[in-house]
């Protein structure tokens, strides 16, 4: 996930797909943004680039350092792109929409329009959350305070848990079954952990000290919060015990990358076998399906160190613990003082931002997260240009046509491997701009109570019906679910259904400019797509079969000559230095930077079949220079050194300036549209040393 959100929403329930915020491509002149006038935005302006500076030194500075210099990160934000321009116009737009429904006072209650409306108009009444404090959850915080067994810390972080935002232990949801891709199944995933990643606890450099001293503050301010002034610093000593505890039974970020290591299929027999300690028979009840009899375990040492706990840390821990993990979760939602603390540890401290959003961008982001889809119809209809599916598809046949050209003519694969790829590519379904068959939300409840029991609400709808919802497992993958809300600036692939998604909030400029020429469009959006076919082939996506199903399908010599190419990649952007002494995690990235080479080199190869003959330059730049230019655009980036770090120890995706300088200088026909970069320059690469993948 490129841009991952840390604190209480932060919730990765499928590992395997492979969430992008790149761009969208489209060959079609005529395709429109999303409701959005392309009329004062130009393809590519050359005032952002800095021509101070080589190409060959520094290509993204070269490209972008006009535009860096002259947008410094606004004070609400941690970073600032061209994805949070985009998203800040996108949620105007369904800023807009929610509103409308707040003001209709004709809707029906318990309609979809009220419950939009209700949710978000709630949300807005700081007053009336203010006045109310930690009132809504006292009858949660009544059944933490009166467990006395072992048997009750399970009852009771189990309803935790059916709140979806919580986690207090560990994630419970439905996905496909990597090695059954027809048919979902139920999936334990390691979780408990307050801290971004298991290494925040682990590390012993003074970053990571000075974090967990923080760490430790605030959690002490919120049992302050909450009434416990007497006991707040050894509650929160407490709470690092424990989740230190969890943090070294977790797989690492990498560790949890690998498909096949986070493949456990079990019998209800076997988890118990596990770990005794849970009454596993029962949780399944309190969660309301008896029924469940397989279970894919992602992490068995995390449970079974977890059922150790259930017998050696005391009542009175636990009910420091899910206290915790209780108002942690849903500080956001609760008066100012809870939110303020949650802020400045979430928000400042770990990613350097300087104040909030306004109310309402916060509002309608925790709206997003639950009542995305439902939202999504109204900004269909009021935005998204029909004619743009297909419009898409056709694109995204011509990046076939070029990765299916790629794949046949592959030296170092065997035909047998080339054979079963070309299945796949072929197989790969792709869906854009929304889905076609929409979710129900009839057993939603929306009250006029709380904002945060709305959230929980939601939340617990979500744990039973949403995408991973409980009720699916078990049953037949349904295709037309999707991961994303229509108005999502995203692009993601699933490597368990082959499938790619292009979700109609990306859809706008600068990721398509209607008015830009093929070869910028290509470099942007055309690069997305091919970035998506990629994940396909990355290395997880390359163990899955055309149907899904985690299968070795190389032989073992292909196998070995992708390995080897892979490494070399790993060990280039082992070498990038984010910041002093801080360095990219090729082996956490490998799956991104494996994307972008393909997807940049498959949309290089398809430009030229749509335009094998361009000869015309445009601001001084011929049209093999503005494809590379496009697509450099895309990423630039002014991001604060806090929110950087946190990123380069915990997100899959390379730090922007290097998704460019990693993967161009890598390829051959971007030194043939630069003829003056050479051996020398600072980031001229040996051909020899140039991996070649897809």
């Amino acid at each position: 996930m490129l841009r991952k959100t840390f604190g209480p929403l932060a919730k990765e329930v499928f590992r395997f797909v492979a969430f992008i915020s790149l761009i969208m491509l489209t060959q079609m002149p005529c395709l429109m943004a999303a409701g959005v006038s392309n009329n004062e935005t130009p393809a590519f302006d050359p005032n952002n680039m800095d021509l101070s500076i080589h190409p060959g030194d520094d290509f993204y500075q070269y490209v972008n350092g006009g535009w860096i210099e002259k947008n410094p990160v606004p004070s609400d934000k941690t970073e600032y792109n061209e994805f949070k321009i985009v998203e800040d116009r996108t949620d105007e737009q369904v800023r807009k929409l929610v509103e409308q429904a707040s003001n209709n006072t004709s809707a029906k209650i318990v309609s979809l329009d009220w419950k939009i409306g209700r949710f978000y108009s709630i949300g807005m009444d700081t007053n009336f959350i203010n006045r109310q404090g930690i009132e809504p959850l006292q009858g949660e915080l009544k059944l933490i305070d009166n467990m006395t067994t072992a048997a009750d810390v399970q009852r009771v972080s189990t309803q935790l848990l059916s709140f979806y935002i919580i986690d207090p232990l560990f994630s419970f949801y439905a996905s496909p079954d990597s090695k059954n891709s027809k048919v979902m199944i139920a999936t334990l995933y390691q979780s408990g952990l307050s801290l971004p990643d298991r290494d925040y606890y682990l590390r012993k450099d003074n970053e990571s000290t000075k974090t967990r001293e923080d760490y430790l503050k605030f959690v002490t301010r919120m049992f302050v919060l909450l009434g416990d002034s007497q006991n707040a610093s050894i509650d929160a000593q407490t709470i690092m015990r424990m989740e230190t505890r969890l943090a070294n039974a977790s797989f690492t970020n990498v560790e949890n990358r690998d498909a096949v290591k986070t493949y456990h299929r079990m019998t209800l027999t076997e988890l118990e076998d596990l770990a005794p300690e849970f009454n596993w028979t029962e949780l399944f009840q309190d969660v309301d399906h008896p029924d469940i009899k397989e279970i894919n375990v992602n992490q068995p040492a995390f449970v079974k160190e977890l059922g150790k706990m259930m017998e050696t840390e005391s009542v009175g821990d636990w009910k420091t613990f899910l206290c915790w993990k209780l108002i942690s979760a849903t500080a956001p939602y609760l008066s100012s003082e809870f939110e303020n603390e949650s802020f400045d540890f979430y928000g400042r401290k770990l990613n350097g931002q300087e104040q909030m959003e306004p109310r309402w961008k916060r509002v309608l982001k925790t709206e997003n997260a639950f009542l995305g889809e439902p939202m999504g119809q109204l900004y269909i209809q009021q935005y998204f240009d029909p004619s743009s599916k297909a419009k898409m598809k056709d694109m995204v046949k011509n990046l076939k046509r070029a990765f299916r050209a790629r794949l046949q003519n592959l030296t170092w694969m065997e035909n047998a491997t080339k054979v079963k790829a070309l299945e796949k590519l072929e197989s790969m379904d792709v869906q854009v701009g929304y889905p076609e068959e929409w979710q129900n939300y009839s057993g939603l409840e929306i009250k006029n109570d709380s904002y945060v029991m709305n959230v929980l609400r939601a939340g617990k709808f979500q744990f039973d019906h949403g995408y991973s919802g409980l009720d699916k497992a078990g049953k037949p993958v349904n295709r037309d679910t999707w991961f994303a809300p229509p108005q999502d600036v995203n692009a993601y692939a699933y490597f368990e259904m082959n499938a790619i998604f292009f979700p109609a909030g990306i859809l706008q400029p600068p990721f398509f400019n209607a008015k830009a020429d093929d070869a910028i469009n290509y470099g942007a959006i055309g690069a997305v797509i091919g970035h998506e076919m990629t994940h396909g082939f990355d290395d997880q996506g390359r163990k899955f079969d055309k149907n899904g199903n985690l299968t070795d399908w190389w032989t073992e010599q292909d196998g070995s000559n992708f390995n080897n190419s892979t490494k070399v990649l790993v060990g280039q952007y082992d070498k990038f230095e984010a910041l002093p002494g801080l360095y990219v995690n090729g082996n956490l990235t490998l799956g991104e930077n494996i994307a972008d080479m393909g997807g940049l080199t498959t949309a290089y190869y398809a430009y030229h079949l749509a335009q094998p003959n361009e000869t015309k330059k445009i601001d001084g730049f011929t049209a093999e220079q503005r494809f590379f230019l496009g697509n450099a655009q895309m990423w630039r980036e002014n991001i604060r050194n806090e929110s950087l770090r946190t990123k380069v120890l915990t997100n899959p995706h390379s730090p922007c300036k290097f998704r460019i300088g990693g993967v161009v200088f890598n390829m051959p026909e971007f030194y043939l549209a630069f003829s003056e970069i050479k051996p020398g320059d600072k980031q001229y690469r040996p051909e020899e040393e140039r991996p070649v993948i897809w």
